[in-house]
């Protein structure tokens, strides 16, 4: 019982840690929203259509050109610097391909009543900074003096829009999925399957060796082009890993039935993107770390209730040392209630270590055992393109 909490405390614990991977990236932001949309409005001056006519003139405008434009509007800096505020966002953003750096950022304080455009590396021989001056002093602040916003910024997008189209930018790379990648993918969902089989005594080990070679001649064959011969180490390599993976879930049917669960959610997610505009932060990282969370506080009360049983009064001992790092925690935190709120999270963390050390000494047999578990999924936001690299190129204006 203690050996299969401790595997499933260190598998949750790998799950957090993707999670915050997946979520890091895109909460790195001056602003603290994350920035995994073409156009944020945080001022609500436009309307839903206007809003998803951008979104989508600026999304066509990435696959012509490959530039990442991005609009945003703050009600105000903080007293901030306009360009450092400015120039800070477009690199957190990571607006722009890597290493063509051809980002550009719309940035509206609107009751600060100041603008700025800042162009990327790559752009700026296109929209040098007297365009974009010229752009925010003749389109921009006219319509934004008569209270015209969404008629300033959809100005301002037509005129980079243009200008991005007629400038000399690398082409956009196919995004078609290799058939060396397919290949790979089949061979891991076709060993799962054979795994899965293996464990439940449907397919014998004779046949798994013939469905083997098969596979792996097949799939050598459709990946093609002149490293097809690596992939008759590729393929079989994959259909053990995804074998044994599924074949050992398959015998705690709990788990195997969590990550089939788990994998359907993360492909609906997938293709209802397809055809609504969604958000992987908060469609996928906020809800996987949500139920790692839950999952974390059931095993910390399944760890509780085995050491009340084992010993009262060693459980009273542990309750009372997770007790005092609460209370360190609060006390170092400091900030009032906000830093007790903080110190609840930290000390039920550390109480899992707490209690599954009591566990593990009170085990029958009082052996010793170890296990391993790599999960991990990343997840690159469409928002960012890998660049954000700018020099101060651009313009600013206020009206």
């Amino acid at each position: 019982m203690m050996r299969r909490l401790r595997q499933t405390l260190l598998s949750l614990l790998v799950l957090v840690c993707a999670s915050l991977l997946l979520t890091v990236h895109a909460e790195t932001s001056p602003i603290g929203v994350a920035l995994d949309q073409r156009v944020i409005d945080l001022t609500d001056t436009l309307d839903a259509t206007t809003t998803a006519g951008l979104k989508q003139q600026l999304a066509d405008l990435e696959q012509r050109k490959g530039a990442q434009v991005a609009v945003l509007l703050v009600p105000t800096l903080g007293g901030a610097d306009l360009e450092d505020y400015t120039n800070q966002l477009f690199r957190a953003w990571k607006l722009g391909r890597k290493d063509v750096n051809d980002g550009i950022l719309l940035l509206v304080a609107k009751d600060d009543r100041k603008v700025r455009i800042e162009v990327g590396y790559g752009l700026e021989g296109t929209v040098t900074d007297l365009l974009a001056h010229r752009i925010i002093a003749e389109h921009i602040t006219p319509a934004f003096r008569q209270g015209d916003y969404a008629g300033g910024i959809q100005q301002a997008v037509d005129d980079l829009t243009t200008l991005v189209d007629g400038g000399d930018l690398p082409a956009v790379a196919d995004t078609a999925i290799a058939p060396g990648a397919i290949a790979v993918l089949l061979a891991f969902i076709l060993g799962a399957i054979g795994g899965v089989l293996l464990a439940a005594r449907k397919l014998g080990w004779r046949a798994a060796l013939i469905a083997t070679l098969v596979i792996t001649i097949g799939l050598a064959i459709f990946a093609g082009g002149r490293e097809w011969p690596m992939y008759l180490l590729v393929v079989p390599l994959t259909l053990l890993i995804g074998g044994a993976t599924f074949g050992a879930l398959w015998l705690a049917r709990a788990a195997f039935y969590a990550v089939i669960g788990l994998l359907t959610y993360i492909l609906g997610v997938v293709i209802a993107n397809r055809f609504v505009d969604l958000s992987y932060v908060h469609w996928l990282a906020w809800p996987l770390g949500g139920l790692v969370v839950l999952g974390l506080y059931v095993l910390l009360f399944l760890l509780s209730k085995a050491s009340w049983k084992n010993s009262p009064r060693g459980f009273l001992l542990r309750l009372f040392a997770v007790a005092a790092i609460y209370a360190a925690a609060g006390l170092l935190l400091g900030h009032g209630a906000q830093g007790w709120l903080i110190a609840v999270p930290i000390a039920s963390f550390l109480a899992l270590f707490v209690f599954i050390q009591g566990s593990a000494g009170t085990g029958s047999g009082g052996g010793s055992s170890s296990s391993s578990s790599n999960s991990s999924s990343s997840s690159s936001s469409s928002s960012s393109g890998g660049g954000g690299s700018s020099g101060g190129g651009g313009a600013s204006g206020s009206w």
